[in-house]
């Protein structure tokens, strides 16, 4: 019996069994891309072969739009993407996911509070008070409209990457590698919560708490050691 290559397997899941994804992860599975713009990271190209195999589908996917990217200088994007797709509801969405992420869904920020630095600080003060509950909530909000929100970590770089997917793909795939490379081990996981704090610290450029600050009590935090998928 025939064994598919996993990063073959979890192309055909993220892709929605898009044929064409499928034939060129499959072509590259015996040669991986070489260069950067083709595996989509810089300084990726003397990586080992799995992991490039990994990075240039991951790559793929996002391209085709078949994930959702996100760099930290705009992380406030993400949302807009969901809520113009319809996968967020802003009008339903449950109190603690708005008080924290309203402002970003809106597409807006802290533009919102027009120079205002008493309601900027007491919107700070919010987010960290309710971050957490506000990420759970933004799963179940998810959920409740049918998807399963994921993260696609590819690198610890200031790309994210985020992928909705049915409940049964979503257990075969959460939370297991793909590759690794010097000690990162990259693959699917739980929504990385603790690395998008850090993002928004840096989109908000000095109004959020530093960067680097500890992330509020409850946030997922990431596993370095996942098992490999098989």
């Amino acid at each position: 019996m025939n064994h598919e290559n996993p990063v073959v397997a979890f192309a055909r899941d993220f892709s929605g069994h898009d044929a064409a994804i499928i034939a060129q992860v499959k072509s590259w599975v015996t040669d991986p891309p070489t260069d950067d713009e083709s595996i989509g990271f810089v300084g990726s190209d003397d990586y080992e072969p799995r992991t490039r195999l990994f990075l240039a589908t991951v790559s793929l996917l996002d391209d085709k739009g078949k994930i959702y990217s996100v760099e930290d200088k705009d992380s406030y994007q993400i949302f807009n993407r969901w809520r113009d797709e319809g996968v967020i509801d802003p009008a339903t969405l449950p109190s603690a996911a708005m008080a924290v992420f309203g402002p970003w869904i809106m597409g807006v920020g802290f533009k919102t509070f027009n120079g205002d630095e008493a309601a900027a600080v007491t919107y700070c003060k919010t987010v960290e008070s309710s971050y957490a509950k506000a990420t759970e909530e933004i799963e179940q909000h998810i959920a409740s409209r049918g998807w399963v929100l994921l993260s696609v970590d590819a690198t610890n770089g200031d790309t994210m990457f985020f992928a909705m997917a049915k409940l049964d793909i979503a257990e075969r795939w959460r939370d297991r590698a793909l590759s690794e490379q010097d000690g990162y081990r990259a693959g699917v996981r739980s929504p990385m919560w603790d690395r998008f704090w850090d993002h928004m610290a840096y989109a908000a450029r000095g109004a959020w708490p530093a960067e680097g600050q500890s992330h509020p009590p409850g946030t997922r935090l990431r596993s370095e050691m996942i098992p490999f998928a098989e």
